[in-house]
């Protein structure tokens, strides 16, 4: 459940191309609380995406600022400890954020096991031995304790998801970015993958998730964000936004998807 404790506050975050002809982001503020489960809504070519891939830097903003954790990653430099300015590590606050893409980046060449301790052992340091039991844990804990030794040619799309869900929590993150996690799969894998986000949610994990399915935005998410034009037009909790939308452009994209 979110605690209102703050962990990550976006101020005013800007992205433009084309010498600002193109404002993909335009002026979003927002904040995400320990605990959140929030869900961003909206037509293609709103900036949903643009705006997750922000928010690890993935993409850079043109203006704006986005506090995670108490650091501002979007400066060169932060103060350390003693107050001294130093480079930001922007790899040590990426290591904080799981990411989970429309498509799953797993390396067809390594099986699911290799797939998931890599990371956790090259970058964190952990012994190999002990990223193959959590690795061992997570699996069975998405049913899929028996594939530890398969390639990922040998998974269905639901499964490979799954896979690159637990994958993500191998590193412990405080967040769980998920970009449109379902929108490359068959209809009938759909539900294997909420599932799962289902059950992070339930324990409590903060979610930014960007989604089209708008059953999970009502029934898991604790705030429903809807973008248009680059713009954070509306925000509420779910039963409220979708029963009673304010903005006309709202009204509108809720007429034409349920």
């Amino acid at each position: 459940m979110a605690t209102g404790d703050k962990l990550i506050e976006v101020r005013d975050l800007k992205k433009y191309y084309n010498r600002g002809a193109i404002k993909a982001l335009d002026g979003i503020s927002v904040d995400i609380n320990r605990g959140d489960v929030a869900v961003v809504i909206g037509p293609s070519g709103s900036g949903k995406s643009t705006f997750l891939r922000s928010l690890n830097l993935m993409e850079e903003p043109t203006g704006g600022s986005i506090v995670f954790d108490g650091v501002d990653i979007t400066k060169k430099k932060v103060p350390d400890g003693s107050g001294k300015l130093v480079r930001l590590d922007i790899d040590r606050h990426r290591q904080k954020m799981g990411m989970v893409f429309q498509h799953f980046n797993l390396f067809p060449h390594m099986t699911i096991l290799q797939n998931m301790t890599l990371a956790p052992v090259q970058v964190r340091h952990m012994p190999q031995a002990q990223a193959e039991e959590k690795a061992n844990q997570l699996l069975k804990r998405v049913g899929l304790g028996d594939r530890a030794g398969a390639y990922p040619i040998q998974l269905s799309g639901g499964q490979k998801q799954r896979i690159a869900i637990v994958r993500a929590l191998m590193m412990e993150p405080e967040v769980m970015l998920f970009d449109e996690p379902t929108s490359a799969l068959d209809p009938e894998m759909v539900g294997e993958v909420l599932d799962v986000m289902k059950e992070l949610a339930h324990e409590g994990m903060t979610m930014v998730v960007v989604t089209h399915e708008m059953g999970f935005a009502r029934e898991v998410g604790n705030r429903v964000l809807f973008m248009a034009d680059g713009r954070l037009l509306e925000q509420n909790e779910p039963h409220a936004l979708f029963d009673h939308p304010q903005h006309p452009r709202l009204k509108d994209f809720l007429s034409k998807v349920l």
